[in-house]
């Protein structure tokens, strides 16, 4: 930190000396300097011109190497961080007030010293700075706009309405400088420059209206940043919970599995013995059922955890998905005759979709279960096919006992169930693995509930017009 300090003070002493140098040259040799070197005395004082300008090159040549030299030191501060493209107006905006002043103050040679000053600090820490940043590699980073036009893409009308503002408004600044510069120029002593109107007149409207423009679009784009970046932190944080919410499932379930292997083995052994108390045996079988159900749940919630963390394998081929539907709909033939409910499939149909095999079975299964269990008895569920060029849609629906109230995107979401009471058996998990498995493979999981009438598409690519499956 110290060696640091001491090369700044170099640097510094580097540039103040080719300031000298260069005053030299002025109030030596060019009008109308010189004649105010001589009436001031700086002549006397000032070495002549050929010193003066061995003694600016000097200088810039020792203050350079030194920032070139501890540049990725230099770059950390902040003075070097602050950004290039306002710093660069920034300057350019002094220099053209610093004129006015100069012109008005002309008579006094204090005032001379205070503008040389600010000149010459402002034109060295431009030099500075942008040989600092080009040699340690941040000159990029500290440029303001492209960050802005990466939020805003050039793409959008915002961002082509952000980029002609920041255009016109830079434009209009330099020409406005300009113009004011030549205005303070023009002043002679039988001119003399007004300050006041002149910094209204030319430098307020020309330069200071267009740098505050692009300090306001700087500061409104800066806002949209920073919302963006809490949007992107929030979405990130959701997301970091969601992982660990899985990852606590999974642990969970794990855990879980153990006991619950013991449990049930344990409860079979039991079944196998011929004891004479009967309660025993109704004991057992309520034992076996519950142990069965808890089992159950932890599947769905393993499963569930694996399909939000899309951790799950997908292996897409071409699939009958009318032959999957039979054979599901088969599996489930007890619980829709216990319910009274009648089955109304799609006929045979040679419809192939890119799936997973296993994965579109387990999808069947929840929708088709999910009708078993909350179905009203005695009434039908009905399963229909639709086909687009691309896409083939397989509806499944069926009436419920009661209106559900329940939005339907809330019903594919975790432990969220259309029966309220949770009086019937079910983890909520069903139609949320079913999203995901089927968002797994390349589809997409509808649901729609109109009063009792409760459907739920699945929608899949379909195999025999493409030759591999169409991403969403």
């Amino acid at each position: 930190m110290r060696r640091t300090i001491g090369l700044s003070w170099i640097a510094v002493a580097g540039f103040a000396a080719a300031s000298v140098g260069l005053i030299t040259v002025l109030y030596q040799g060019v009008q109308p300097f010189n004649y105010y070197g001589r009436r001031f005395g700086f002549t006397r004082v000032l070495p002549d011109a050929t010193a003066g300008i061995a003694l600016f090159v000097a200088g810039t040549a020792l203050a350079t190497a030194i920032c070139l030299f501890d540049a990725p030191r230099m770059a950390q501060r902040r003075m070097h961080r602050l950004d290039w493209f306002f710093a660069l107006v920034g300057v350019l905006a002094i220099w053209a007030l610093v004129a006015g002043f100069f012109e008005s103050g002309r008579d006094r040679w204090v005032w001379h010293l205070a503008c040389l000053a600010v000149l010459a600090a402002s034109g060295w820490y431009l030099w500075a700075t942008a040989v600092i940043r080009l040699r340690a590699g941040t000159l990029a980073q500290t440029i303001f706009w492209p960050k802005v036009f990466r939020t805003l893409p050039l793409r959008q009308f915002a961002g082509i309405f952000v980029l002609a503002v920041v255009v016109i408004a830079t434009l209009v600044l330099v020409a406005g400088a300009q113009s004011a510069i030549q205005s303070a120029i023009r002043a002679d002593p039988y001119y003399d420059l007004r300050l006041s109107w002149w910094l209204f007149s030319e430098w307020g409207t020309k330069v200071g209206l267009a740098g505050l423009t692009l300090v306001t679009v700087a500061v409104l784009c800066r806002s949209i940043l920073s919302i963006t970046a809490a949007k992107e932190a929030a979405v990130e944080a959701r997301l970091r919970e969601e992982r660990f919410r899985a990852e606590l499932i999974t642990n969970l379930t794990h855990d879980l599995r153990t006991p619950l292997t013991s449990i049930v083995s344990y409860v079979d052994l039991i079944a196998k013995l011929d004891l004479p108390e009967p309660r025993l045996t109704e004991y057992t079988g309520v034992l076996t059922r519950k142990a069965d159900r808890l089992k159950g749940l932890i599947n769905d919630l393993l499963d569930a955890s694996r399909a939000s963390a899309g951790n799950l394998p997908v292996r897409l081929q071409p699939i009958g998905i009318t032959e999957i539907l039979s054979q599901v709909a088969g599996d489930f033939d007890d619980a829709l005759t216990g319910r009274r409910l009648t089955w109304i499939g799609p006929p045979p149909s040679g419809e192939l979709v890119w799936a997973d095999g296993e994965h579109l079975c387990r999808v069947l299964e929840n929708l088709v279960g999910n009708a078993a269990k909350y179905a009203a008895p005695g009434s039908c569920v009905h399963a229909e096919l639709d086909r687009s060029p691309h896409w083939l849609r397989l509806r499944i629906a069926n009436r419920t006992v009661e209106p559900l109230t329940v939005r339907p995107g809330e019903l594919t979401a975790q432990f969220v169930r259309g029966d309220a009471s949770r009086s019937s058996e079910g983890s909520g998990l069903g139609l949320f693995i079913a999203d995901r498995l089927t968002g797994l493979m390349g589809g997409r999981l509808t649901v729609t509930v109109d009063q009792d009438r409760f459907t739920a598409a699945v929608e899949l690519p379909v195999a025999a017009a493409l030759p591999e499956p169409v991403k969403r």
